[in-house]
């Protein structure tokens, strides 16, 4: 079972190579192949990875500001969209090493299904702030990549940045949109406060007429997006699909919570394994 229209970008380093393994093996197992791009930091850290016969390497040849507050992984994360922006792939799924995957549903049509609705029903489920802090920095940060009439437009489709949507859904990119999507934004000086997707997301608003969508009034749940969505109410979850919602991908806490629906609708990759 082949699936060549989807590829992973990950970056990773050594203490989380583990949970690569674990997907990679799994992958193996069930006969299924898909290419997964590892962005590594340097050639040291590439020879260091033992199954480098089931992945497709990238390795920076940029300087790498070693602090945290530049933003390593975003900066790990578009270099390895540059480096495949002319590539084969429709579409890159850029997500962070500590994750797993659901091999029954982790088919070529269930893939394709749950990807290519993101890009027809355009919409951006988030979350709406009763305060502000943390979220609101990003948010804000993030729009600042943009200038003039574009950042106006995110900042009103964002209800004042108060809507915040960071890996609510499953974080892909479209391959036809990297090149306008990097002449776009303006990332030279790249922080701790820009989340990768998310600038992208805010791409898909101004460039492609996406829709912010509060789930706050759905969940009752404000200040998080669907990151932390914490529920079993089947009513809720309903609701959300209702409204377009794919359950392509959640955190694990999230999972914990009803994974036999979650399964049911096609669920096939869990993430934050490396958190309670």
């Amino acid at each position: 079972m082949k699936i060549t229209d989807v590829a992973f970008i990950i970056p990773s380093h050594p203490p989380h190579y583990h949970y690569l393994y674990n997907v990679l093996n799994k992958l193996h197992q069930n006969n299924i192949q898909i290419d997964i791009f590892i962005v590594f930091s340097n050639q040291s850290d590439y020879e260091l990875f033992q199954l480098k016969e089931s992945i497709k390497p990238i390795i920076l040849t940029i300087p790498l500001d070693g602090n945290i507050l530049k933003s390593i992984i975003t900066q790990k994360k578009y270099f390895g969209l540059k480096q495949l922006m002319d590539s084969q792939y429709d579409y890159f799924i850029v997500c962070d090493s500590e994750m797993d995957i659901v091999p029954e549903n982790f088919t070529p049509e269930n893939i394709h299904k749950k990807v290519t609705n993101i890009f027809l029903n355009k919409q951006l489920y988030a979350s709406h702030f009763n305060i502000g802090g943390w979220g609101i920095d990003i948010a804000s940060n993030c729009a600042n990549l943009f200038s003039g009439d574009d950042y106006d437009q995110i900042k009103l489709a964002t209800n004042n940045f108060m809507y915040y949507s960071w890996f609510s859904d499953i974080p892909v990119y479209r391959r036809t949109d990297l090149r306008h999507f990097f002449e776009k934004i303006n990332y030279s000086n790249i922080n701790f406060f820009h989340f990768d997707h998310l600038i992208y997301q805010y791409y898909l608003i101004v460039a492609h007429n996406f829709k912010v969508i509060n789930t706050s009034t759905i969940t009752n749940q404000p200040d998080y997006s669907l990151e932390q969505l914490h529920t079993n109410n089947e009513d809720i979850l309903n609701k959300l699909s209702d409204i377009g919602y794919g359950f392509g991908w959640l955190s694990k806490h999230t999972f914990n919570y009803h994974s036999s629906y979650f399964l049911g609708k096609g669920l096939f990759i869990i993430y934050h394994f490396d958190r309670e």
